[in-house]
């Protein structure tokens, strides 16, 4: 094997590492949140969706009730059961041996007086509930956990009544989340989290989640058919503004907030703000401290997200422009030391929509937002692994170039860009994927394009889209486990505190980042080619060595193994960690 020799250039200028980079943007959407994040186990436990019978439930002996939300505690559609049964089996409602979890449903008894069965299959308690005149009865009982995969949920009501919602919790959820899953996300070391995400900010009402979980009413995201797909068109907002919070203060993120054009307008703008950041001399800070917390002190702001596509009566330019300035100026009543991120696009068929949005803004802001998926993706022509995209992979972001940040530094930005700063506020190789090889190779290589962009596109933070199920965290069931980019995000952690500076090897199938942290460097070494490859650094002694080492390099492989060693060797397409000491 070949050697190739690296040679950092120390005596170069460079600049710090930014932190700001390390963020995720945790989007609620497909399995990020139900089936991810969140610690409920339930599927459309509110019975919002569906027509003839609530989605994901299987009824017998029931009426479906969609025309008297007002009689649902949290607004939505309901069923009753008449000497009969609801169940729902899922792969999400899993238990696990010394554990304990409770089990609820909120009803209302028609007439009389009726009995309530429910619970996991061999766990279920049986309650008699009478008719009153009050909205409904919370029933819940605590039970011990025993090992279960695929579980079934089951409600049966003896004579009449309505059930509103359900939920199965484990007891010790943080705030409705899984601890779990927190942990491995606290593993990878985010240093902010972006809330509610892009799209799912045009479907958030933030005062809606303020109140308790069981009153909130369900959000509908049926007109984006890509956005809570893996929950019926719909989310049951059990996680919002303040669990959001509580999770940043868990994971010691820095917490980001996206305000819609679409439903926010300038009052309501100025309302969020003043309750995220307002002391309790102001409204809506009071109403905060009421809820037991103190300010969140939240810095940065996207107004608005890719309303160019998904604006609506607010897509066109003009009107975008318009709604952008009225929520600014806002937002900076309320707290002018906070920073607001625009909503831009780079798309060719957007470029006039660009111009002419930012011609009429008239308002200050401190960073443009900039998403970055590299998204192409396998056809039938490329065979079962993708291989074609895999070799046009290979070559990605080698002349350190981006032709959409072109368009911001040398046209739509040409007389200020020296003032602009840039969010990359969604970039991975695709939304919606599964961790694979080929994922882990795009990533590492878009990260180090980032981490090395600061001068040429003056790139000082970034979010990951989106770290649960989609690339850093799988979660199933009883499962969490940190996958191949999560990895990568953990280890990349110790070029943080660093100076980026440039580093040589002379061999075009390394990209390298390196940086200088005073008493040592530390590199990370991505190969792009499938040839292994022996590196050494004169003058400097290797201290550590660690690999992320891919298996099979496709789209369908997801093999992969961290490997600690003296043995200075990148393989094919892999990511080689080092510390070198000087």
């Amino acid at each position: 094997m070949n050697q190739t020799p690296l040679t950092p250039r120390v005596n170069a200028a460079g600049y710090p590492m930014e932190d700001g980079i390390f963020g995720v943007n945790v989007e609620i959407t497909r399995r990020g949140f139900f089936g991810g994040l969140s610690a409920q186990m339930l599927n459309n436990r509110k019975l919002f969706a569906g027509a003839d019978a609530p989605a994901g439930w299987d009824c017998e002996g029931f009426e479906r009730v969609t025309d008297r939300p007002f009689e649902s505690l949290c607004h939505s559609s309901f069923v009753i059961l008449k000497n009969g049964t609801m169940s729902q089996t899922s792969a999400d409602i899993a238990l696990q041996k010394g554990r304990t979890y409770e089990a609820a449903v909120w009803v209302r008894a028609c007439a009389d007086t009726a009995t309530v069965t429910f619970g996991v299959a061999g766990k279920e308690q049986t309650f008699t509930v009478a008719a009153t005149n009050q909205p409904f009865t919370a029933l819940s009982f605590i039970f011990d956990g025993e090992d279960l995969d695929d579980g079934t949920f089951t409600v049966k009501v003896n004579g009449e009544a309505a059930v509103f919602e359900v939920s199965l919790l484990p007891t010790d959820h943080f705030f409705g989340m899984r601890r779990d899953v927190i942990e491995a996300l606290r593993a990878i070391g985010p240093t902010s989290l972006r809330f509610p995400g892009g799209c799912a900010a045009d479907h958030f009402d933030w005062k809606e989640s303020l109140k308790d979980p069981a009153y909130r009413t369900p959000t509908d995201g049926s007109s984006k058919w890509f956005l809570f797909r893996d929950s019926y068109d719909q989310d049951t907002l059990d996680i919002g503004l303040n669990e959001f919070m509580m999770l940043c203060r868990e994971l010691h993120a820095e917490p980001e907030l996206t305000v819609s054009l679409i439903l926010s307008d300038g009052e309501d703008a100025r309302r969020l703000v003043e309750y995220c950041n307002g002391d309790a001399a102001t409204e809506y800070g009071a109403k905060r401290q009421a809820l037991g917390f103190d300010p969140f002190g939240i810095h940065l702001w996207y107004v608005g997200n890719e309303a160019y596509f998904f604006g609506g009566a607010y897509q066109p330019s003009a009107v975008a422009a318009a709604r952008t300035d009225e929520l600014i100026a806002a937002m900076k009543s309320a707290d002018p030391t906070i920073a607001v991120a625009i909503g831009l696009t780079w798309g060719y068929g957007y470029r006039e929509w660009a111009h002419d949005f930012m011609n009429r803004l008239q308002s200050g802001f401190e960073y443009v937002s900039y998403h970055d998926y590299i998204g192409i993706l396998p056809d039938a022509t490329q065979g079962d692994n993708g291989m074609a995209t895999c070799e046009m992979l290979e070559s990605n972001f080698a002349d350190g170039e981006c032709f959409g940040l072109h368009f911001y530094r040398d046209d739509l930005y040409a007389d200020c860009f020296e003032k602009i700063r840039v969010c990359v506020d969604e970039w991975n190789y695709s939304w919606g994927k599964d961790s694979s090889g080929a994922l882990l190779f795009s990533n590492a290589l878009q990260f180090h394009f980032f981490a090395k962009g600061k001068v040429t596109y003056h790139i000082d933070r970034a979010e990951f889209f989106m770290p649960v199920n989609e690339g850093m965290v799988f979660v199933r069931g009883n499962t969490c486990k940190t996958e191949s980019t999560g990895e990568l995000f953990r280890l990349m952690q110790s070029h943080r505190g660093g100076r980026v500076i440039p580093c040589e090897s002379g061999n075009p199938a390394l990209d390298i980042l390196c940086t200088d942290h005073g008493g040592h460097l530390y590199l990370s070494v991505v190969n792009r080619k499938d040839t292994p490859v022996e590196l050494t650094a004169e003058g400097y002694g290797i201290a550590a060595c660690t690999e992320l080492r891919t298996g099979e390099y496709s789209f369908t492989n997801n093999d992969f193994a961290v490997i600690q060693s003296a043995d200075a060797t990148v393989h094919g397409h892999s990511v080689l960690f080092m510390k070198l000491a000087k």
